[in-house]
């Protein structure tokens, strides 16, 4: 059985991600394909579209065989963490032969020669006998950049003239995780096409274009398989869509009592991703709150992104802080596994998984205390507190039948 995985947000399921399973499962030949996927809140800081119940509906309608949840304080976090805990649930598992992941330059070669960089002087590069152009040469002038603090995308451009993708970037960060881990799954490139991610162009294969094109209410049929398009039409006005400002009201009632408490207990900086000048423009703006989406512009500065803003504000509406990721970050390591969906057709995948992980799987969310310590509890209450927050904002804005993800059963189809 050869099993390959996948680290996805499919925020929503596209054209492009159907192409990157069904690529996947031509290059490698596997047997099963795993989906690793962001909950209902993503690594830019943002709600997703719709919600992890029918984004993973949409992946088993798509190729995957089986989706399980990476937990929210790695699905929000930057992309060091993001990566990691998404690469350590995939280890975790056990059984998983290797990982795909899109890519815009498609150089598996180049990918792994990056993520070998480090910010430590490598005298072994012999430059002058290489050439000034070549990869040796152009890997020691990025290390150099690397040391003096440049991020890979800005050293990477710097050196190349080319611009460091978004999917470039994380691949990177996927085979670092795997070379951390001393893992032998084997990572694999697929080059995109279609756009980046980040491509806002109507007919690109890009997540943002399809959120454009739904935020506008123009039409994205073509964008989309068809069966995703039918799926998102019947929830619409139900669960979807959900964006940023639907969560104004939680947001302005949170900040407003962590600013409150801050001489007391907590502080602003203690959650993750607040840095002490995001928090002193929390606070100075907060009197000018009128909605999330205008707070981050309110916040944002030139010395932050706003990805950034986005997931500190994010990480205090979900109540992540930064001692969340003391214990389990430092090794990278998730406490469980979390079953959202599988193909009737794919259970031995299921069962392979729950033999072979190294860490408890839960199927069903109510089974979750007996089988998790208290550690690893509190991590999963968060996820359970993330998707219920999720779920209001919909029931707030569509009048819809609160769903507590207790009572949420398994996608199955």
């Amino acid at each position: 059985m050869k099993i390959c995985a996948c680290i996805c947000e499919l925020n929503p399921f596209h054209n492009g991600h159907e192409y990157l399973l069904r690529e996947a499962r031509r290059l490698t030949g596997a047997d099963y394909i795993v989906a690793v996927m962001s909950g209902d809140f993503v690594q830019r800081g943002l709600p997703a579209i719709c919600d992890k119940y029918a984004r993973t509906k949409q992946a088993l309608m798509g190729g995957a065989d089986l989706v399980v949840e990476l937990p929210a304080m790695y699905a929000t976090a930057s992309a060091d963490y993001f990566a990691h805990g998404a690469v350590s649930a995939i280890v975790n598992m056990g059984c998983v032969d290797c990982i795909v992941f899109g890519s815009e330059c498609g150089d598996l070669n180049m990918l792994r020669s990056l993520a070998g960089l480090s910010e430590e002087d490598n005298p072994g590069l012999h430059i002058l006998s290489q050439g000034a152009n070549s990869p040796t040469s152009r890997n020691y002038k990025i290390s150099q950049l690397l040391r003096e603090g440049m991020s890979y995308a800005k050293a990477y451009a710097t050196v190349t003239g080319n611009d460091f993708a978004p999917n470039d970037m994380l691949a990177v960060r996927y085979i670092k995780s795997l070379d951390m881990m001393g893992s032998d799954i084997e990572p694999v490139c697929i080059k995109r096409t279609g756009g980046n991610y980040n491509d806002p162009s109507g007919n690109a294969y890009s997540a943002l274009a399809v959120r454009r094109k739904i935020e506008k209410k123009e039409n994205f049929a073509h964008l989309v398989p068809k069966y995703v398009y039918r799926n998102l039409q019947g929830i619409a006005n139900q669960s979807f869509p959900i964006n940023s400002d639907d969560f104004s009201i939680q947001l302005h009632t949170l900040l407003a009592k962590a600013i409150e408490e801050e001489e007391d207990a907590l502080n602003l900086t203690d959650y993750m991703d607040v840095s002490e000048n995001i928090a002193g423009r929390i606070r100075s703006s907060f009197g000018k709150y009128t909605g999330y989406e205008e707070f981050v512009n309110l916040v944002h500065s030139k010395e932050y992104t706003k990805s950034r803003v986005y997931r500190a504000l994010l990480h205090i509406l979900l109540g992540i802080r930064k001692s969340d990721y003391a214990d389990y970050l430092e090794d990278c390591e998730v406490p469980y596994i979390r079953i959202l969906g599988f193909r009737q057709s794919s259970t031995a995948v299921l069962t392979e998984i729950k033999e072979n992980c190294m860490v408890p799987v839960i199927s069903k969310a109510a089974d979750a205390a007996s089988i998790l310590d208290d550690e690893a509890m509190y991590y999963f209450n968060q996820d359970i507190r993330a998707a219920n927050m999720y779920d209001m904002a919909a029931v707030f804005k569509f009048g819809k039948t609160p769903a507590h993800d207790f009572a949420r059963e398994v996608v199955i189809i």
